[in-house]
């Protein structure tokens, strides 16, 4: 689990994943490490003002006890992750039945992840990497909610924006309800006339979603140009540069995080370290200086 903490409560034992605020000394510059000596944890207490970010499934918490165990993590993430691929069923299947959504009928879904997020991410996310061609959609939709709440705090955004993120990861794909089932579960390479359907449904999905009541703009915009690409050969309209919204662009990083890391039937996943570096060797398709900002966040969160 990561906590946030002053600079004051360190104390030996802890395990240190960041700190926000200063790196004058040497010792500060480490991004991750276990505090060993006396020595170490006063010079981090003089920072005063500093916050850091210990990590109490590896060390000590602020109470001198060890954090939880990660086997009780583990069962708690499955256990969320099951209702929630649940409740985001039900929701889509009152969508495809012409029933309006609301904000107040996914809530539950992401107070749910935002919890297990703020727990132990990396537990968490590993659990939703292994997707079934029944559950796919759902469980691709839970984690990349689950990666935007997380960088969402990651780049200190109020804590507003972070929930309408993880509510707009939750329904970013929910224009695939228009595409034909035996497409979305294909396992081999798609045609060219179904990966026209395909790259039909953010627009589908922004129409879906453009019909319900109190769902945030943000929600509407990462729908439709979480597809976009920097270089303006994205979909479905071609923006590039500043044109996407920094909430389109953080949602196009987590889309494919999510998708080549995920554990699949017929496709081997990447790890995260190489999934980052396929991605940063990609020309054109994402803001580079977001993406960096995305590799720091996931190994402050121990995913790497």
């Amino acid at each position: 689990m990561l906590k946030r903490i002053d600079a004051n409560q360190v104390r030996i034992g802890m395990f240190v994943e960041a700190i926000e605020g200063l790196w004058q000394d040497p010792l500060l510059s480490k991004r991750r490490f276990s505090i060993r000596r006396e020595l170490d944890a006063a010079k981090i207490r003089k920072c005063g003002t500093a916050v850091v970010v210990i990590n109490t499934s590896k060390g000590l918490d602020t109470n001198g006890l060890p954090g939880r165990d990660t086997e009780i993590d583990s069962k708690a993430a499955r256990e969320t992750v099951q209702k929630s691929v649940q409740m985001l069923e039900e929701v889509f299947g009152r969508v495809k039945n012409g029933e309006g959504i609301t904000f107040e009928q996914v809530a539950p879904v992401i107070s749910s992840v935002s919890k297990s997020m703020d727990e132990n991410p990396s537990v968490f996310l590993s659990v939703t990497r292994l997707k079934s061609k029944d559950e796919v959609t759902f469980l691709h939709s839970i984690s990349v909610s689950a990666l935007m709440i997380l960088f969402g705090r990651h780049l200190a955004l109020d804590e507003a924006t972070v929930q309408m993120l993880g509510t707009a990861g939750l329904l970013h794909d929910v224009g695939k309800l228009e595409i034909p089932l035996e497409i979305l579960t294909k396992e081999g390479r798609l045609e060219e006339d179904e990966i026209g359907l395909m790259r039909r449904h953010p627009e589908q999905g922004h129409a879906i979603l453009l019909r319900q009541e109190g769902l945030s703009d943000i929600v509407l915009d990462v729908c439709l140009n979480h597809h976009e690409r920097t270089d303006g050969k994205g979909y479905p309209r071609g923006l590039s540069g500043s044109a996407i919204s920094l909430y389109a662009r953080i949602a196009t990083i987590c889309d494919v995080y999510d998708a080549v890391t995920s554990v699949r039937p017929y496709k081997a996943p990447w790890s995260a370290s190489d999934a980052l570096k396929w991605m940063m060797g990609v020309e054109g398709h994402f803001d580079r200086r977001l993406l960096k900002k995305f590799a720091l966040c996931l190994s402050v969160a121990s995913v790497i």
